[in-house]
This record gives structure tokens, sequence and C-alpha cells, in this order.
């Protein structure tokens, strides 16, 4: 038998961080789901806004989740795409609907816990109406078949998410709806798993954080903190875009970089770029957490990393420093998602390729888990892959204190059977 992770003694923060946090939510292990509205009901290759407004349910997600004795629920409020599904002053809401009011009003009726998701840097609306704030290429290269130069914005095609247009709507009049929407279409599934949509291509963009980006970013937090009665508010893409390794290099940023460290050091590839890189995404978090504190200070932080090499992928792409945003914010979770690279019921050769990727995150956790200086929650998939695959990666990624899913639509019957039972005989969950 093999000798049981006992994950606690691998990192390094003060378990009464943890035991506050356990008081706020007042469980005792936590057991999350998480739910992105406007990617319909089947996935997460859609944005599907007439779903979000007409059609999604609540309570009945609500009461699935008191069956399967899940404590909260991680709702996505504001996605890559930029939607901002609460009564907000200052975004857009294309859904024309208080989503988050109405999940914290039978959030609190059936005593599930509510945590919000802000995604950051990723944020295809705000760079369609605003590409002033988009981050620059600092050089010309090649992805994917496209071309970009040298000081062009990465505002690039969506790789996999991909849009319907409602019945009878014409492409210019819902184009108005969302103006990062392009005509291209994509009618075949791809064989590789990140090209499994098919519809209109929307764009993305990855914002500069150095831009006025970072202003619209706190006044949202602001709304929902203030005005919602949210547990915790975690940031999502709080980071660089990892596809690339050339930004951000807009005239802001090169004049904060040569203000800070003088002519010499260089630009995209010296250790003092790097720096600069994470010490932005840190003053950022800074940001957040204050607005978060000063609007609620019951209300807890965190953030989502992405596991990887410390230097190829966390410093020099993400502009992560786990240390400093671990030590900003309440929590961190880490996004721990093998499975999305394949799953045995597509073939040997992707169930293979998902379990390498497995061991390498259990051991990228041993070898980095002491980056950490607060409380560790992992996230991991529930869709594209089986129960098999599932309940190995709750188990492995449970750092001892519960586990949080990956996502509502798309998890199984099958699986949710399997999530109840984990959650009473393992977790002791039992509602």
């Amino acid at each position: 038998m093999k000798k049981k992770i006992n994950w606690p003694k691998y990192f390094e923060f003060d378990t009464t961080q943890y035991e506050q946090i356990k008081r706020n939510f007042g469980v005792e292990k936590f057991l999350g789901m998480g739910l992105m509205p406007v990617r319909g009901p089947k996935g997460f290759r859609k944005l599907d806004y007439e779903f979000a407004r007409t059609k999604l349910n609540v309570d009945e997600v609500i009461n699935k989740l008191e069956q399967h004795s899940i404590n909260f629920l991680g709702l996505v409020v504001k996605d890559t795409d930029g939607a901002c599904l609460w009564n907000t002053e200052v975004g857009w809401n294309p859904t024309q609907r208080d989503i988050l009011g109405e999940f914290c009003d039978a959030g609190n009726d059936h005593n599930i816990n509510l945590i919000v998701i802000l995604t950051s840097m990723n944020d295809a609306y705000q760079g369609a109406i605003h590409p002033e704030r988009v981050s620059v290429h600092g050089r010309s290269g090649k992805k994917d078949g496209l071309e970009f130069e040298k000081g062009q914005i990465s505002t690039h095609p969506e790789s996999e998410m991909r849009v319907d247009l409602p019945e009878g709507a014409l492409f210019d009049e819902y184009h108005e709806l969302i103006p990062f929407l392009t005509e291209k279409f994509d009618d075949k599934i791809g064989k590789a798993r990140g090209t499994r949509g098919r519809g209109y291509i929307p764009t993305t963009s990855f914002m500069c954080p150095n831009s006025e980006h970072v202003d619209y970013l706190v006044q949202l937090a602001r709304e929902l903190v203030k005005h919602y009665s949210v547990r915790g508010l975690i940031a999502d893409y709080i980071r660089y875009d990892g596809g690339y390794t050339d930004l951000c290099a807009c005239e802001r940023c090169v004049e904060k970089f040569r203000g800070k460290y003088g002519p010499k050091p260089k630009l995209l590839k010296s250790k003092e770029w790097y720096e600069f890189k994470a010490d932005t995404i840190t003053e950022y978090g800074k940001k957040l957490h204050k607005t978060i504190k000063v609007n609620d200070s019951h209300c807890i932080s965190g953030w989502f990393c992405l596991p990887g090499p410390k230097k190829m992928i966390s410093q020099k792409r993400l502009g992560q420093d786990w240390e400093k945003l671990s030590s900003i914010f309440d929590m961190s979770l880490p996004m721990e998602y093998p499975y999305l690279m394949g799953t045995r019921d597509d073939g040997l050769f992707w169930g293979k390729l998902a379990d390498f990727f497995y061991w390498y995150y259990i051991r990228n956790m041993k070898k980095r888990a002491h980056e950490f200086k607060n409380p560790v929650l992992a996230i991991t998939n529930s869709v594209e892959c089986n129960n098999k695959e599932m309940l190995k990666q709750m188990r492995g990624f449970n750092f001892g204190y519960g586990i949080a899913l990956f996502k509502y639509y798309g998890t199984s019957e099958e699986q949710w059977k399997a999530i109840k039972i984990y959650a009473e005989t393992e977790l002791n969950l039992n509602y």
C-alpha cells in the first residue's frame, strides 16, 4: 500500500489562519463546486448568454448542491468574456439579470456558502471597447498559424470558446451586444481537446496590468463586496497571458520598468523584467485585497494559481510570485486540472498523457508547497474525465482541508453520485 501523503506538513502557513477561515464559513472541511453561468449547460466551450438570461435555474442548482453535501458554490460572476452577472453600474451585463443576487438569496436559504470568482486580466469585452488598455507584444512572432507584429495589441482569436446566434438573430445585431465576436465560423470539432468548440469565433484580450483596467477591476470588486452577501472573492487570471513571453511591452510598462531599473536591464528576458512583471501583478493583488477588506472585513480574499515550473512558467510567463501573492490574500487556490489534458475514455494515449500530468502536478506541489504562506485549497476538474480520474484528483489534491470541483454543468450523474459518497465517507460531510 502506498504511503498516504500528509500534505499539511509541506506547507509553512500558521494553521490558525485556516481555523479563522473555517469559522467564517462555518464548515470543518470544504467541498466546493464551480459554476460558470455564461458557458451554457453542456460544457465550457460555448458562450451562451441566452441560457444565462432565460434558462439558468438557480433553485435547481442550489438544491442539487445541498443534496450532494456540497457546502460552497464558486460562482464565476465575471468570466473571460467580461460579462458581469450582477446589477452593476460599472460593468457590462448582457444577461440583464441579477444572477448573483438570486444565488445569494437561494444560498442563504439553504446554508450554501457563496464565493464569487472575478476574472481579472483576461477580458474580451473590455479589450474590444478599450484596445488602448490591452497588453502589447514586445516582438513579432507566430502562434497557432497566426502572425503578430511587435507593437500590436494581444487581442487574438479565442482558442476554444464559440458562440451560436440566438434563433432569428442577425450577426450585425448580435455583434452590437458582443463587440468581440467575429464573422469567422468554426464548423468542425477538432481532435485536440482545446479545439472542440463549434460556432462563431470570438476574440480574447489580456489587459495590461499597468493600465486603467486595474481601476475598473477594483470598482467591480467594490460593488460585489459592498452590495452582496458573499463569503469570499477569488481573483482568477491574476496573471499575464501564459501563451506568450513578450507581454506587456506597452509604453506604460516600458516607462515604469525603466524608471525603476534604469536603461541597462533587457526588456522581455532579464531577471529584472521578470521581477517587474511579478511586482506588477502583486500590486494589483494588494489593491484588490484592500478593497475587499475595506468593504467587508469578514469576506475571504483569494487567488488562483497555475501549477508549473517556477522559473519557466510562474516567473517568465505568468508573473505570479506565489510567496508574495499568498502573503497578501487569505487563501491560495491551485488549479490542478491534469485530466483536462485528456481522459482514458478518449483512448490510451490521452489517458496516459493525463496520468503523467497528474504525477507531475503532485510532484510540483510537493516541491513548491513551501512558497505558500496562507491556507491552500485546490480546485480540480470533474468535466471531461471519468469517475475514476475525478476521484483520483479529489484524493490527491486534498491538501488536508477539502477540495473544490470544476464544474457544475458537464459533471455526469455518475460523478454526482461519487461526489456524495466521497463527501460522506472521506470528508465526513453529511447534511
